[in-house]
Order: structure tokens, then C-alpha cells, then sequence
């Protein structure tokens, strides 16, 4: 060490000669917890750190999939399927939902 150095350190010696650490106590029970609750809180006190391009990512795809799930819900028929079924009539063929409309149509014209 330099002279330079040594009377540096020899002075901040002195200065610091006071001071004292004196919460050895309370680091050692946040860095090894004993309890349950001390585990808890130690656990609490962790820094997490999330990358923001593959959450965000993440969460944009569970609401794409959430969005064509609902939708799909809601366009599916009276049965559950999904798949409209073609049914004869008259000598005509028809979708089955859209006859099913039709028939109720006629059916409320003709009790007013």
C-alpha cells in the first residue's frame, strides 16, 4: 500500500471507529428464517423481474384464444354442434335453424 493510502485508511479507521454494526441479528433471521412466517416474508422480499415482450405476449395470446372461444360459443346452434344440419321439407332442403325461424315466423302471423 502507498503512504498515500495507509494514512487514508488510517484516518477513515479513526473516523469510523464509533460506529458499529449492530443488526446482525435482524439480517440473519431475513437471510435464514426459522418460522413459516419469517420463510413467508423472506419470500415476499425476493425482487422478480418479468420480461415484458414474452408476458405481454402471453396475455395477448390466452385473449385471442378467450375472444375465438366466446365466439365460437356464441354462433354455435340450438343443438350445440356447430354444424347446421340440412333437412327436406316440401320437396324442398333447407337449413335447419333457418326453417326452424320460419316455421315460428308463420306460426305467430297466423295466431294474430
Amino acid at each position: 500500500m502507498k503512504p498515500e493510502q495507509h494514512s487514508f485508511k488510517r484516518q477513515l479507521d479513526e473516523e469510523l471507529d464509533a460506529l458499529r454494526f449492530t443488526g446482525h441479528h435482524k439480517v440473519r433471521t431475513r437471510t435464514h428464517p426459522r418460522s413459516w412466517l419469517e420463510r413467508l416474508r423472506s419470500i415476499w422480499n425476493t425482487e422478480l423481474e418479468i420480461p415484458l415482450l414474452p408476458a405481454g405476449s402471453a396475455v395477448l395470446v390466452l385473449l385471442a384464444i378467450a375472444a375465438v372461444h366466446e365466439w365460437q360459443q356464441s354462433h354455435t346452434d340450438e343443438n350445440g354442434t356447430g354444424n347446421p344440419q340440412l333437412i327436406e321439407a316440401g320437396g324442398n332442403t333447407y337449413w335447419d335453424d333457418d326453417y326452424k325461424k320460419a316455421v315460428a315466423m308463420n306460426e305467430t302471423d297466423r295466431q294474430d
